[in-house]
């Protein structure tokens, strides 16, 4: 089976200083890669370009085997919509809405069937204990909301989940249901996940450690 994700040469810099200097990369279907480094190191701008958000890389970027260099900005949404699922570091819940109607954000803009959008988030949310109809900002506490940023993340049965440390807010045991919830979902729905990890219980978990230093990835586990 062909890798969801294979980068090639990728080099991104910033202000004339290189941030990712020829890097390469293969992500298996199913797997779990953690990105480890050092703060400011690049994780975030690393995540930023293999989830097409950033478009100022060079180097051959390949997607389930599609070239995103070669693609116009209609397709490039097409693939976010398709195959890959987003967790961001600053979470991004518009507030007015309820946890539940954040999580099906992506389902609506990407035209998924609502009924069984609706059911998969209202899983996911139930397991994760989260209070499905509050609003993030003036009921959920930060751990609530990063679980809601997660819940959005699955919600269209991404190919490739791409997290920017999504426990971060978590407290162990937070944290430990989390990710029994995330390698159930990948055993059973084949998804990869590439994130960017700080807990030595998580590293525990992935398939893969990757450590990010001087714009290069060098396996570590």
């Amino acid at each position: 089976m062909s890798p969801i994700l294979v980068a090639r040469g990728i080099c991104r810099a910033f202000e004339g200083r290189k941030i990712l200097d020829g890097l390469d990369m293969d992500i298996s279907r199913g797997e779990f890669v953690a990105v480890v480094g050092r703060s400011g190191v690049g994780k975030s701008t690393l995540l930023g370009v293999l989830g097409t958000h950033d478009r100022g890389f060079s180097g051959e970027l390949l997607i389930d085997g599609r070239d995103v260099g070669a693609m116009d900005d209609g397709e490039l949404a097409g693939v976010r919509r398709e195959l890959l699922g987003f967790v961001f570091q600053d979470f991004y819940l518009l507030p007015h809405l309820t946890a539940l109607e954040n999580v099906l954000l992506p389902a609506v803009f990407s035209g998924r069937d609502m009924g069984e959008a609706t059911g998969r988030a209202e899983e996911v949310l139930e397991r994760l204990s989260v209070r499905m109809d509050s609003t993030p900002t003036s009921v959920l506490s930060r751990g609530e909301r990063q679980r809601v940023a997660v819940a959005r993340g699955l919600v269209n049965g991404p190919e490739l989940l791409l997290a920017d440390e999504p426990s971060a807010s978590l407290d162990e045991e937070n944290e430990r249901i989390l990710f029994d919830l995330l390698d159930g979902l990948r055993l059973d729905r084949g998804f990869a996940m590439v994130a960017v990890i700080h807990s030595t219980s998580v590293l525990g978990r992935a398939d893969r450690i990757l450590e990010l230093s001087n714009g290069k990835l060098r396996e570590v586990r």
